[in-house]
């Protein structure tokens, strides 16, 4: 054997022990990586959106804000500039560049590491399935996976999905995201200059951002124009334009939403049911019940109410301590000021138009609409007369608002007093609830009974275990505010229990509906009672505890209950219009006094008072619909008989028919006739009771 020969030889051993390392190394770093059957599968996580009743975005969920989009929808600048300046051999190669190689070496020998050497189809493998740190075993694994996303996919397959994967600083991922983030418009709709400013960003959105170094970024938007000017997609002209053109870009800000406790309640629901991926990965639509315009007015109206309160009273938003942290559950945090709680349900579907359920979910997660279990003092009663109504009793019934004892086995004798330390006499049950008389709802629940006003109260959506106790009547219960505003809605809705509805359909991805939510119905009270207790309760804000909400200003159809707790630490109010029923909680987390003589009617009346005059401005036409077997008849207000002219105080009273009454009054016949039948006795504003 020659000398020439054995070198030939020798070269070519060497020669197929290094493609066989080379072809073992490409197998075992395959091994590694991710099957053929994901690489094909792999889709691109993309954020959820969340949409009010209108179709307004309201949030999105996410790990990468994204939304993919065709490559059809994509301006051609825009991926020509890409391909120009981060791989302009992009349509030749076959994942790996073979003239980078170089390149990549000498940063090696020059200790400069591993920039700038990626094809686009290598960066779409890295942020695919791969890590971004800067390692040779890395830029390795990446370089085989840029061969099999060649293999599998055509170059537009591969821009595509590059174009949706790119990071554009923030959680901003994909164009279109970035699109939409920045200038406000879809990435179809980008111009010249806007199409060349995202794709200056690729490299580095943290380096070229349009906030922070907006210099630097003109600078580099302009050489993507040259590049493209080079490359003979633009003309000179459009070059030029472009390249004066001012850089215009929404304002940084933080991702919030407007509703962050509703969509906190629409998050939890979703991962019950769908899981994480669902959540923040599969791109779905969200479609809810929640209505911005309501959402903003009732932001406002508690917000405004409540920093008023404390301007007036001289509130402080002193840290509260506790004695122990075992008192509250962390999820609370820090209560450091006074809360408020609102919820807004549209009465004939159950549909939840808005919730407020705290003043900073910043500082507090925790929702005070549907997680505070808080007591609920006089807001309770209308449980109490909606049982004795339904089973007999009518609004102008007299009862005597005396001291009353009653027995309690194994306890002292219970004696509750009213609020004012006052005693009416006889009064009808309407004037009784308008003017919140504890001592008449107490007889009024010792006759019917603390059993049947608890199944009252179940039935109408309280669903607390409630004790049949006589302080039920006075609010000695816990319960949601949620819960109590869906109860009153039952009243609202003609004795139709409606269950809460946050979200009404489910989309996928695709458009498919994986979802749909439609209105539980369910008839627990009759119609007639329930219209009656409407009618009661329109007496609360005509001319009872609530009337500060006519001096607001709003004069449409309201009715509502309002309530206050031992020593003021919560007060209510639940009320509702014939289209709305919204419930207003205010009070602060610890049980603690809000101020001596912080009442339903003065603290939590006004805010439901400022929401609705805010969301139904037009006060006129529509009333609460009447059944047919409602009738009206005369009645005298001190002894609820039939009202002839001698009687000094009368009141057209609605009654279910058959239950009016049938014998005249005859205990005012040596008095002088009045002139007239008075629709209503004169307004008395009187206080609150409470428990």
């Amino acid at each position: 054997m020659t000398r020439t020969r054995f070198v030939l030889l020798i070269v070519g051993v060497l020669i197929a022990i290094g493609l066989a390392s080379a072809v073992a190394a490409f197998f075992r770093l395959r091994s590694e990586l991710p099957a053929t059957e994901e690489i094909v599968k792999f889709t691109a996580p993309a954020s959820t959106r969340v949409f009010d009743c209108r179709g307004r975005l309201v949030h999105e969920f996410f790990q990468e804000k994204r939304r993919p989009v065709p490559i059809d929808s994509i301006p051609r600048w825009l991926t020509d500039a890409v391909v120009a300046v981060e791989d302009r051999r992009f349509y030749t190669h076959w994942g790996i560049d073979l003239a980078r190689i170089p390149g990549l070496i000498w940063g090696l020998v020059q200790n400069r590491g591993l920039r700038g050497t990626s094809t686009i189809t290598q960066q779409l493998a890295r942020s695919m399935f791969l890590t971004f740190r800067r390692r040779i075993d890395r830029k390795l694994k990446e370089m085989v996976l840029a061969v099999e996303l060649e293999r599998h996919y055509s170059k537009e397959e591969i821009l595509e999905m590059y174009l949706n994967q790119i990071w554009f600083g923030g959680s901003i991922y994909g164009v279109e995201a970035a699109a939409l983030r920045y200038f406000g418009k879809p990435v179809s709709r980008l111009d010249l200059a806007e199409c060349a400013t995202l794709g200056a960003m690729v490299a580095n959105p943290a380096r070229y951002s349009p906030h922070y170094s907006p210099e630097l970024l003109v600078q580099r938007r302009n050489f993507f124009l040259h590049k493209l000017h080079q490359a003979g997609s633009i003309t000179m002209e459009q070059f030029q334009t472009a390249r004066q053109q001012k850089l215009e870009v929404n304002p940084a800000r933080q991702d919030g939403n407007e509703a962050p406790y509703f969509v906190e309640e629409v998050r939890r629901s979703l991962l019950d049911r769908f899981g994480p991926d669902f959540v923040y990965r599969s791109g779905a639509r969200i479609y809810t019940t929640l209505d911005l315009e309501l959402q903003r007015a009732a932001n406002t109206a508690v917000e405004q109410r409540l920093a008023g309160i404390e301007k007036g009273y001289g509130l402080k938003k002193s840290k509260l301590w506790y004695d122990s942290m075992a008192e509250i559950d962390t999820a609370l945090g820090d209560p450091e000021y006074l809360q408020g709680a609102l919820v807004a349900i549209e009465t004939r579907t159950g549909y939840v138009r808005a919730m407020v359920g705290g003043r900073d979910f910043g500082r507090s997660e925790y929702n005070r609409a549907t997680q505070a279990l808080r007591q609920t003092g006089s807001a309770f009663k209308p449980f109490v007369y909606v049982a004795a109504i339904d089973n007999g009793f009518t609004a102008g019934d007299i009862m005597v608002d005396s001291t009353i004892e009653l027995e309690v086995r194994g306890q002292p004798k219970y004696a509750p007093h009213n609020y004012d330390h006052k005693m009416l006499g006889p009064v009808t049950l309407r004037r009784a609830l308008a003017l919140s008389r504890n001592l008449v709802a107490v007889r009024l629940i010792a006759r019917i009974g603390p059993e049947l006003v608890a199944r009252y109260a179940n039935l109408m959506g309280v669903s607390q275990k409630l004790l049949p106790v006589y302080s039920l009547a006075l609010g000695s219960v816990e319960v949601p505010l949620i819960e109590m505003t869906t109860a009153f809605n039952t009243l609202a809705n003609q004795g139709v229990r409606v269950r809460p509805v946050m979200v009404t359909r489910v989309c996928d991805n695709r458009g498919l509906v994986v979802e749909e939510n439609l209105p539980d119905v369910q008839p627990v009270v009759g119609q007639a009672t329930a219209y009656v207790m409407a009618s009661m309760m329109q007496s609360v804000v005509d001319e009872g505890t609530a009337t500060v909400i006519r001096s607001i200003g709003y004069s449409g159809p309201a009715a509502g209950k309002t309530g206050t707790t031992d020593d003021y630490t919560d007060a209510w109010f639940i009320g509702f219009t014939p289209e709305i029923c919204c419930g207003v909680w205010v009070g602060y987390d610890r049980v603690k006094t809000i101020f001596r003589g912080a009442t339903g009617g003065g603290v939590a009346a006004p805010v439901w008072g400022e929401f609705i005059k805010a969301v139904r401005p037009d006060t006129g036409s529509s009333r609460f619909d009447v059944p047919p077997d409602i009738v009206t008849a005369p009645i005298c207000e001190e002894t609820g008989m039939m009202a002839t002219s001698r009687c000094p105080r009368v009141r057209y009273e609605v009654f279910i028919a058959g239950t009016e009454p049938t014998l005249t009054c005859a205990d005012h016949s040596g008095r002088a006739p009045s002139t007239s039948l008075p629709e209503t006795f004169e307004p008395i504003h009187g206080t609150e009771t409470r428990h």
